[in-house]
Order: C-alpha cells, then structure tokens, then sequence
C-alpha cells in the first residue's frame, strides 16, 4: 500500500503528496523555490506580496491534478490513467525550476535573448 503524507495550502487547503511526488519536492532544486519570489519587488511596495515560487508551484500542482482528476473522471474516452495524473502534476511542481532571482525582471540585465520559458 502506498502512503499519502499531506500538506496544508493557505489557499487550497491540504494537498496529498505521493512518494513519487514527495521525492521530487524534497529534491534540493525545488526546494530552491523557497528563496525566489514570485512577485518579484512586488513585497517592497505591498508588504503582503509575498509568497513565493514554491508557494505558487504547489497551487500549481494542486490545480493541475484537480484538472486532470476531473477530465479522467468526466471524460473516460480520453483513457487518463492515474500515472498521467501524476505526471500532470509533477509538470505543476516542476514548472518554474528554469526561474532565477527576482522572477522575470532580471532576466534583460542577463541577456536580451535568453529565457527560462
């Protein structure tokens, strides 16, 4: 039997957490996401804009295995199979590794041609 372990969302409540998926957020480049803002400066204007990107790639997550939960229930045709639930989350989790500090503002001071996307 696997074991689900949760997590407490300030905005979707709890979030379950998988092994697989467990492992991939313990992983030192997501939790990296800790430190980078997701608004970037947006928190030296409006104190409360803080949250983070690892804040914002668990709602991610989260909305994204909802999404995918309810096509795979609803539309049986499309033959979603729990792995591809977890695979769509996964990319929820993942989605914003590539971001560096200060989210999208320092990214013309690097270079006028380079992107994380």
């Amino acid at each position: 039997r696997v074991r689900t372990m949760w997590t407490n969302d300030e905005i979707h409540g709890r979030i379950s957490m998988c092994p697989v998926f467990k492992a991939f957020m313990d992983s030192p480049q997501v939790q990296r996401l800790h430190g980078l803002k997701q608004l970037a400066t947006a928190f030296l204007v409006y104190m409360n804009a803080n949250h983070t990107r690892f804040d914002h790639s668990m709602g991610v997550a989260y909305l994204a295995e909802k999404l995918c939960s309810l096509l795979q229930k609803h539309q049986p045709n499309l033959n979603i199979t729990d792995k591809c639930v977890l695979c769509v989350k996964l990319a929820g989790l993942l989605h914003d590794l590539g971001h560096g500090p200060f989210s999208h503002v320092y990214e013309t001071v690097v270079s006028s041609d380079w992107s994380h996307e």
